[in-house]
């Protein structure tokens, strides 16, 4: 009896349905992996068969959405070395498919050109890739490149640091591919050290691949080849150093790396902090790098002013004024950018928010504005990833096209700018009332009880109302502390079940006595001039439960008392503590106590303690608006002087900001008491008590 053999359709069904069998058992965070690869081996295709102009854009975005997939569902309890070097070898096999699949972009034939002329003692800020002269100082292989150096008759514009890498490479081999291998190891160098960065803040170790498999850093650094991987390289190190506490090494390489590429140099003033203001002069030593091309004098900066001025592309803001301003729209963009960074280096203190923020709002106000300029933020993102930025990244498949269609001019400009900058806008928008990371870190302890902390000083009726209105509302506890009050303000408290403890130093002192005695997991201070509505302990739970990177916020506040000012003034408190994460205590502040604790515990300051306190939230994650519940007094706006008492609160504020930064403020708080209450914070205790109760 013969068998029958199977027909070829049988095969290959039987195949399949085996293959498909097997795939079928994998888990769900591998299949997104290798969706993740196999977006990235098209988008590679692209370059290698030179696809159209939206096959590429569309292979680009869904490249970024596997990644982010794939991360999001990626288990957090993998072995962090293991993860680790997975992540760094798929990175390896990405580079070198991308170097053998995408064009090289023109920009390297100029690092060639320039590299190699000073081999021979030519100074690039002085002649241009245009110059009769110079094919008489290049080697063969710069010459075989010359004619497609792009803006030939414009010299150097790189900063000398750049100058000086493309001289070092081109002594290797002046050759893109050479260039291209330079790049792609930068990039795995910064990848080291974000793996470092990572480790330091114990976040996911899956979060490297954001940086190593990021479709901005294949094409741009191995694939096309810019300038731009060094930079990335230099803020990675950077990051490490600072995560390691040697602040004056991460200074040091932040000043390399802005002379790489200028905008850089906007993310120093950033990383100040309270102690490192003397490290931070060690930005300055790599100016040394402009002595050996000094013969320049001020041609240095001649074609630079020539690019930002005449061939400006992509610059968001440039192209929003220059309906208005004509020509001196790039300088009004950069001067306009320069005072959005000025607010944001005094409002946003932390070392996620705020580097990124100045790298955003420093491109966004560039006149010209390409695709590889965004390494620079996307090792600050990777720490973060937040979805505007990620929006951002993604959408640069639209901003301007790969080599080979760029003779169509597509791209950069008009509608593909407004897709690539309004979604941004509007997803910066949201995140004021949902933050949220694109990328969780994971789910936090679910928040079951809350406790209040009342702070008290000769409050007398006031303190009724405040903790008749936490009667019934569902709280674990509330703790009265005071601070000396002779009104018999803690027996009134404990009448009404409240754990009393007596605590001095201000404020901040008493909180932070009171919150020693809390046994909830979430915290609320509470003004005890202030009142809540009934459903404000259910929300806060909630609105943590819901956002587990959340760490705090402010519930929101409105004014008790009807005065003109006050709306203005209640909408402005609101507007602060949404956009910048900073609220006062009359708000009501609430953080979860554990990540507090890893901040460093609450800052037990005479006055200003509610500002520390909403800093230190954000340096430990996300903050929450929640958009009112709590009443507040507004006895201290009673009487004359409104204006000059809400300028003197906002001027007080603005000064603690700038002194923290460089490390200038009062670590105690009682400089700022003394200002604002004119008498020394022991001075509300015993017989001097009375009158000392007036809260901000």
């Amino acid at each position: 009896m013969t068998r029958r053999l199977p027909s070829v359709h049988q095969a290959v069904g039987t195949g399949g349905a085996c293959l498909a069998g097997a795939f079928a058992g994998l888990p769900g965070h591998v299949w997104r992996g290798l969706l993740c690869l196999a977006a990235l081996v098209a988008l590679a295709l692209c370059g290698r068969l030179e696809a159209g102009r939206y096959l590429y854009a569309a292979c680009f975005a869904a490249a970024f959405a596997t990644l982010v997939l794939a991360v999001r569902s990626w288990p957090t309890g993998g072995h962090r070395g293991r993860v680790t070097a997975a992540v760094l070898a798929l990175g390896l096999g990405a580079r070198l498919l991308f170097v053998w699949a995408w064009p090289v972009d023109t920009d390297v034939f100029r690092y060639i050109v320039e590299g190699d002329m000073q081999l021979a003692g030519g100074n690039p800020y002085l002649i241009a890739p245009g110059d009769p002269r110079l094919p008489g100082l290049l080697s063969a292989q710069a010459v075989a490149v010359l004619g497609r150096v792009n803006h030939p008759e414009l010299t150097a514009a790189y900063p000398p640091l750049a100058e000086l890498f493309c001289r070092a490479v081109a002594a290797v081999s002046p050759t893109p591919m050479t260039f291209r291998a330079a790049f792609a190891l930068a990039d795995l160098l910064a990848a080291l050290a974000l793996a470092v960065v990572l480790a330091k803040r114990r976040l996911p170790p899956a979060w490297l691949a954001l940086y190593v498999l990021s479709p901005l850093s294949l094409i741009m650094g191995a694939g096309e080849g810019h300038l731009d991987a060094l930079v990335a390289l230099g803020v990675s190190l950077a990051l490490a150093a600072f995560a390691t506490r040697r602040d004056g090494w991460g200074f040091l390489c932040l000043g390399a790396a802005g002379l790489v590429k200028y905008p850089v140099l906007l993310l120093i003033p950033f990383f100040l902090r309270p102690g490192n203001l003397r490290q931070a002069a060690s930005c300055l030593v790599p100016l040394a790098s402009f002595w050996p091309y000094r013969a320049a004098g001020p041609a240095f900066f001649q074609s630079l002013a020539a690019f930002a001025g005449y061939l400006a592309q992509g610059g968001p803001l440039t192209a929003l004024v220059w309906p208005l301003c004509g020509s001196l729209a790039p300088a009004v963009s950069l001067g306009l950018g320069g005072a959005v960074l000025m607010a944001g280096w005094l409002a946003f203190q932390d070392r996620g928010r705020g580097p990124l923020f100045a790298g955003l709002v420093g491109l966004a106000a560039l006149p010209t504005v390409y695709p590889w300029y965004l390494l620079m933020v996307l090792p600050l993102w990777t720490l973060r990833p937040g979805w505007p930025a990620l929006w951002l990244l993604a959408a640069q498949g639209l901003a301007v096209t790969p080599t080979w269609l760029r003779a169509q001019e597509l791209g950069g400009q008009g509608l593909a700018m407004a897709t690539i900058w309004l979604p941004f806008l509007l997803l910066l928008a949201l995140s004021a009332w949902r933050p949220g990371l694109a990328v969780p870190i994971g789910p936090a302890q679910r928040p079951r009880r809350l406790s209040v902390v009342v702070p008290t000083r000769n409050e007398g009726r006031g303190l009724v109302r405040c903790l008749e209105s936490l009667d019934g509302t569902g709280v674990h506890e509330v703790v009265v502390a005071d601070g000396g009050s002779t009104d018999g303000t803690p027996s009134l408290a404990a009448g009404f079940g409240a754990k009393v403890v007596a605590a001095g130093g201000g404020r901040g002192g008493q909180i932070a006595a009171g919150l020693a005695a809390c046994r909830g997991e979430v915290v609320l201070v509470l003004h005890a001039d202030a009142v809540i509505a009934p459903d404000v302990p259910a929300r806060i739970l909630a609105a943590l439960d819901r956002c587990p990177e959340a760490v705090g916020g402010v519930v929101g506040m409105t004014y008790d008392t009807r005065r003109y000012g006050l709306g203005v003034l209640g909408l402005l408190n609101a507007l602060r503590a949404r956009f910048c994460g900073i609220g006062f205590g009359d708000q009501g502040q609430f953080f979860r106590r554990e990540a507090l604790e890893d901040a460093g515990g609450f800052p037990a300051l005479a006055l200003m303690e509610d500002v520390e306190l909403s800093l230190l939230l954000r340096q430990a994650g996300e903050t929450l608006c929640l958009g009112g519940g709590v009443t507040a007094s507004g006895r201290r706006w009673v009487g004359s002087g409104f204006g000059g008492k809400a300028a003197g609160v906002v001027a007080m504020c603005l000064g603690y900001l700038a002194a923290r930064r460089l490390g200038l403020a009062d670590a105690t708080g009682r400089r700022y008491y003394r200002r604002y209450y004119g008498r020394e914070p022991e001075a509300c205790f015993g017989e001097k008590a009375q009158g000392c109760a007036d809260e901000r």
